[in-house]
C-alpha cells in the first residue's frame, strides 16, 4: 500500500524520467497528459449536447402532440356543435324524419360527414343515402351502452353499417315529444381524421398517429393502409389503459423502427395523439461529434510533439478572453462571445453570454415584480378605503360599522390567503366558495356546489371573493342559512364567447324566511353592483324570491383553454 501511495504521490515521475529520457518522449507524455483529459471533457460536452438535444426533441414532441390533440378536439367540437343543433330541431322532436333529413343535409359542413338517426327498430334517417332509400335494421344496441339523454360521446373506430368503411361518430340520445328516445349520430370517415395529420406537415421521417380509447389506430401519417384499425404497440396500449395524460418515452413503432415518442390524451374524447421520431435522428449528431472528436484526438496525438507550444498558446488567449467575459458578467454587463475556433471555449463563451442574458432578464423580472407588488398594494388599500368609507357612512352606529368593516376585511384576507398559496397566479372558484361557507355551513347539506373546476385570475378572485362574502353574510343573517331547513344552491358553468370564456354563476337560496315585501337595496347590493358591473365589466341580476335571494353573475374569465389547463 505504501509503495502504491508513493507511486501516485511522485514515484510515477521517476519511472517516466527513467523510461522517457528524450525531450520528444516527455513532450509526448505532456501531450497525452493534456490531451486525454481534454478529450474526456469534450466527450462529456458531446454527451451533454446529446442530452440537451434529446430533451429539446422530447419537449418539441410533447408540444406537437398537445397541439395535434387540440386540433382533433376542435374537429370533434365542430361535429358536437352540429349534433347539438340537430338534436334540438323541432322536426326531430316531432319525428318528422323527412323534414329533418332535409335540414340535416343542409347543415353538414364537415367533409366526409353524415348524420344518422335510429330508433329501437333501426335507422330512420341516414344522409349518406339518397332521400327515401331503404334504411338498415340494427338489432344490436351495444353501441348505445353507457349513453344517456343529453350526454355527448365520441365513439371508437368502427365500420359503418352503410358506408362499409372505417368511421367515427359523435352521438347522443334525444327524448322526443312523445317520450321515446332516438339515437342521433354525426359520423365522419376515418379519412377526415387522417387529413388532420396530413395538414400538420410533419417531417417525412416522423410518425404521427391518432388512436381511440381502445388504443386502435384511427389515423397514421405513414403506412396508414397497413396499420389503421390495428392495435397500437403494447407499451402504448399499457399507457392508454393506465389513462396517462401525456408523456415521452422510448418505444419501437409498429413497423419495427426504434423511436422516441410523445403521447397526449384528450380528457374530452379519451383519444390519444402520438408523434414519434426515429432515435437514429437524435443520436446522429452525437455520433458525428464523437467521430469528429476521435479524429481530432488522433491528429493531435500524431502532431502533439511539434504542436504542443502552438496549441498551448492558442488555448491561453481564448481562456483569457473567457476571464474577461466573466468579469463583464459579474458587473452585470451584456456580452457577446466571439468565436475562438475551439469548441470547448466557444461553448463556455456561449454559456457565459446566456448567463449574462439571464441575469439581465432576472433584474428586469425583479423590477416588474416590485412594480406589480406596488400596484397590488395600492389596489388593496383602495379596496380597504372603500370598505371603510361605506361601513362608516352616516346613520350606521360605530359598533355596527366596526363589525361590518372587520368582517369584510376578513373576507378580503381569506381571498388573499388563497392567492398566496398559488403565488398570486390565481385561485379556484370552488375554494373561494368553500372559504366563505366554512364558518357557517362547511361540509353541510345546507350548501350545494355544482360546477367544473375554474381557475380565476388574481384580480377576478379578489372581486368575486368580496361578492360571495356579501351573499353569504346576507344568507346567514336574513336568508336560507338563518334556518336549519334552508339551503344555498350554487351552480356555475364556463361558456366560450366571441372574445373568450364567460363564467355564469347562479346563486339561489331555498327554504329561507318568507319575504313579505321587497327589501330596499343596502350596501351589500351596491357593492355587488359596483364590483360586478363596473370593475369586472360583467352582468348582475339580483332577485328577491319568497324563500330567499337568487342572484346570477356573468363575468368574462379569459380563454377557455386556460380554464381547462
Amino acid at each position: 500500500m505504501r509503495k502504491s501511495l508513493a507511486f501516485f504521490g511522485g514515484g510515477w515521475w521517476k519511472v517516466a524520467r527513467s523510461h522517457l529520457p528524450s525531450v520528444r518522449s516527455r513532450l509526448l507524455l505532456l501531450t497525452l497528459v493534456l490531451l486525454l483529459p481534454a478529450l474526456a471533457a469534450a466527450g462529456l460536452l458531446v454527451y451533454a449536447g446529446y442530452r440537451h438535444d434529446r430533451h429539446e426533441v422530447e419537449k418539441h414532441l410533447q408540444e406537437t402532440t398537445r397541439a395535434l390533440s387540440l386540433v382533433v378536439d376542435r374537429q370533434f367540437g365542430q361535429a358536437e356543435a352540429l349534433l347539438w343543433a340537430l338534436s334540438t330541431s323541432p322536426q326531430l322532436l316531432d319525428k318528422d324524419y323527412a323534414a329533418f333529413d332535409v335540414r340535416a343535409r343542409a347543415a353538414i359542413r364537415i367533409p366526409g360527414a353524415w348524420v344518422s338517426v335510429a330508433d329501437d327498430r333501426g335507422q330512420v334517417v341516414n344522409t349518406l343515402l339518397p332521400p327515401g332509400s331503404p334504411l338498415p335494421i340494427i338489432e344490436s344496441k351495444d353501441h348505445r351502452k353507457g349513453l344517456t339523454v343529453g350526454m355527448v360521446r365520441v365513439s371508437n373506430l368502427f365500420t359503418g353499417f352503410v358506408a362499409k368503411r372505417f368511421a367515427v361518430g359523435i352521438d347522443t340520445l334525444v327524448t322526443t315529444r312523445d317520450g321515446s328516445e332516438l339515437y342521433i349520430t354525426v359520423n365522419m370517415l376515418a379519412e377526415t381524421v387522417s387529413r388532420i395529420l396530413a395538414d400538420q406537415g410533419l417531417p417525412p421521417t416522423w410518425i404521427g398517429t391518432i388512436v381511440d380509447r381502445n388504443g386502435t389506430v384511427v389515423a397514421r401519417s405513414r403506412d396508414a393502409d397497413r396499420f389503421v384499425s390495428k392495435p397500437a404497440t403494447p407499451d402504448t396500449l399499457t399507457r392508454i389503459q393506465a389513462s396517462l395524460g401525456q408523456g415521452a418515452y422510448e418505444s419501437v413503432s409498429l413497423d419495427g423502427v426504434p423511436t422516441l415518442l410523445a403521447l397526449s390524451r384528450s380528457p374530452g374524447s379519451g383519444w390519444s395523439t402520438i408523434v414519434a421520431v426515429p432515435r437514429s435522428e437524435i443520436t446522429a449528431a452525437a455520433w458525428r461529434s464523437a467521430l469528429y472528436l476521435a479524429l481530432a484526438g488522433g491528429l493531435l496525438l500524431a502532431l502533439g510533439v511539434v504542436m504542443a507550444w502552438q496549441v498551448g498558446r492558442s488555448i491561453a488567449g481564448p481562456v483569457k478572453g473567457l476571464a474577461s467575459l466573466a468579469q463583464h458578467v459579474g458587473r452585470g454587463e451584456p456580452i457577446t462571445a466571439p468565436a475562438s475556433g475551439l469548441v470547448e471555449i466557444d461553448r463556455v463563451g456561449d454559456a457565459l453570454a446566456l448567463a449574462s442574458t439571464q441575469l439581465l432578464e432576472a433584474d428586469r423580472r425583479q423590477k416588474l415584480l416590485i412594480d406589480e407588488l406596488n400596484h397590488r398594494v395600492k389596489n388593496t388599500l383602495a379596496t380597504v378605503q372603500s370598505l371603510a368609507w361605506q361601513a362608516a357612512r352616516p346613520g350606521v352606529p360605530p359598533q355596527a360599522a366596526q363589525e361590518r368593516f372587520q368582517q369584510r376585511l376578513l373576507a378580503l384576507s381569506r381571498t388573499h390567503n388563497l392567492l398566496n398559496e398559488t403565488l398570486w397566479e390565481g385561485a379556484s372558484l370552488r375554494s373561494l366558495l368553500d372559504a366563505e361557507f366554512e364558518p357557517y355551513a362547511a361540509q353541510s347539506p345546507q350548501t350545494r356546489l355544482n360546477g367544473p373546476e375554474v381557475d380565476l385570475p388574481a384580480r377576478l378572485a379578489v372581486v368575486l371573493g368580496m361578492a360571495f362574502h356579501e351573499l353569504t353574510t346576507n344568507a346567514v343573517k336574513y336568508g336560507a342559512l338563518a334556518r336549519a331547513s334552508g339551503r344555498v344552491q350554487v351552480d356555475w358553468k364556463v361558456d366560450e364567447s366571441g372574445e373568450g370564456a364567460v363564467l355564469t354563476l347562479d346563486w339561489c337560496e331555498l327554504g329561507g324566511p318568507v319575504l313579505e315585501a321587497q327589501p330596499s337595496p343596502g350596501f351589500g347590493s351596491r357593492l355587488l353592483q359596483q364590483t360586478i358591473t363596473h370593475e369586472l365589466a360583467g352582468q348582475l341580476d339580483i332577485r328577491f324570491e319568497r324563500e330567499g335571494v337568487c342572484c346570477t353573475i356573468i363575468v368574462p374569465v379569459g380563454s377557455k383553454e386556460r380554464q381547462a389547463a
